[in-house]
């Protein structure tokens, strides 16, 4: 296993050039890393001075304490995954002070594969290695767990709350982020590890994760000097050539989502393959939606979406006829992604409704999606899910429930999935 490559004092004779090259060019057409010389040398031979060195006010780096990290090389068009991946195994260091190694590809079978009955689905002719894919893909297709794990969170941070992304690094781990990584003119090097700047805010077209951030990394160290000091350190998965990018604050991101993993559940049981428009529906004050299941076990915890900076909800367990209460418990869905709340107390269960109370509004799948290249599919059958309106439980599949819901799409299948020990 590579050791994760610790930021050390940049100063001559101390740095190696690392090979790392971008997704679409190769090592050799890329310029060298730029030398590391005194400022004697520099007035002798005018080249630029790197002499730089972090201190401990505005920097933080996962790599200084993660020494297990695995910095994998992306196979294929999947650097969604990797950086998911990586994501996901420093959430779960984190959290358990212990290390897991997660296989991308093993996620790309998963979430594209062809015998399911909904989720993603790659066109016929088309290669899902080469296809890409998306961070809220990773959130849908693995809620349902996958080896031993089961993914407990998706958090959706605002990409442009700088304070907020450092914060979950620092407390929950590495951030999945899109940035424009395919425009060589815009990076150079800072010792072994690549820079970047630009400031187009479209044609993203490459996720890495951020594992740290120096807010005093200088903005004349990039190719093109930034607007300002300070840079986010991230992990890039290279296509064959992992390494390290400082990526300047000045540059935009696509998006910011950190996924955490845990091994403390067993199945996990869903009617759907998430919400992959936001789809929500709004009954009043209160939407009240259920899905029965129909397994026995201990029920350990309930999986659901938000839509909103936070919400209210109350968890209720009825019989199957959702008709008598059996628990009940309050909880706050306190970020935008997906939540995990586990039950103040397992239950024993056989044939049961889960109900969930929100205050603003009821995640459901939605339509189906035509991506050209993709699609996304949902199945829903009598007896699954239901919403309230109207004073009784209006189920899913009822052929006048747009109307009654006083929505212009067909929900499908509620978002509350079932989860045992």
């Amino acid at each position: 296993m590579k050791k994760l490559l610790i930021l050390l004092l940049l100063i001559a004779g101390m740095l190696s050039v690392f090979s790392c090259s971008d997704n679409n060019t190769s090592i050799e057409e890329l310029p060298a890393p730029a030398e590391v010389t005194t400022t004697a040398e520099t007035t002798a031979k005018e080249k630029k001075v790197y002499d730089y060195v972090h201190g401990q006010d505005g920097y933080y780096n996962i790599a200084d304490e993660m020494t297990e990290f695995e910095m994998k090389s992306q196979k294929y068009g999947t650097c969604w995954l990797y950086a998911a991946a990586a994501s996901m195994e420093t959430a779960y260091f984190k959290k358990n002070g212990s290390y897991i190694s997660i296989d991308p590809l093993q996620l790309l079978d998963i979430t594209y594969l062809d015998e399911k009955d909904e989720g993603f689905f790659v066109k016929e002719g088309i290669d899902g290695k080469e296809l890409g894919g998306s961070q809220p893909i990773v959130t849908f297709s693995l809620s349902d767990g996958f080896d031993d794990l089961v993914l407990d969170s998706s958090v959706i941070l605002d990409a442009d709350d700088r304070e907020a992304i450092k914060e979950n690094i620092r407390k929950r781990g590495a951030v999945a982020i899109g940035i424009l990584d395919s425009d060589n003119s815009k990076k150079g090097w800072f010792g072994t590890y690549r820079t970047i700047n630009y400031t187009k805010k479209d044609n993203f077209d490459h996720d890495v994760t951020i594992i740290g951030y120096d807010d005093h990394f200088p903005k004349e160290y990039f190719k093109e000097t930034a607007s300002e000091d300070g840079a986010w350190i991230t992990y890039n998965s290279s296509l064959g050539s992992a390494c390290y990018y400082y990526i300047s604050y000045s540059a935009p991101l696509e998006y910011a989502i950190s996924h955490s993993v845990t091994d403390k559940y067993g199945e996990v049981l869903s009617y759907d393959a998430g919400t992959e428009q936001d789809r929500y529906v709004r009954t009043g004050d209160i939407t009240k939606t259920a899905n029965v299941f129909h397994k026995e076990g201990k029920l350990a915890a309930v999986g659901t979406y938000n839509d909103f900076d936070e919400q209210d909800i109350k968890i209720e367990i009825y019989d199957a006829g959702i008709q008598n209460l059996l628990y009940s418990q309050d909880a706050k869905l306190d970020y935008h992604g997906y939540h995990t709340i586990e039950l103040d107390t397992a239950l024993d269960v056989t044939d049961y409704a889960i109900v969930i109370n929100y205050t603003k509004g009821a995640p459901v799948e939605g339509e189906d999606v035509d991506y050209g290249e993709l699609e996304y599919k949902t199945v829903s059958e009598k007896g699954q899910s239901f919403v309230y309106a109207g004073n009784v439980w209006n189920d899913v599949v009822n052929s006048d429930i747009k109307a009654v819901l006083k929505i212009d799409f067909e929900p499908n299948n509620c978002c509350i999935k079932a989860i045992y020990k």
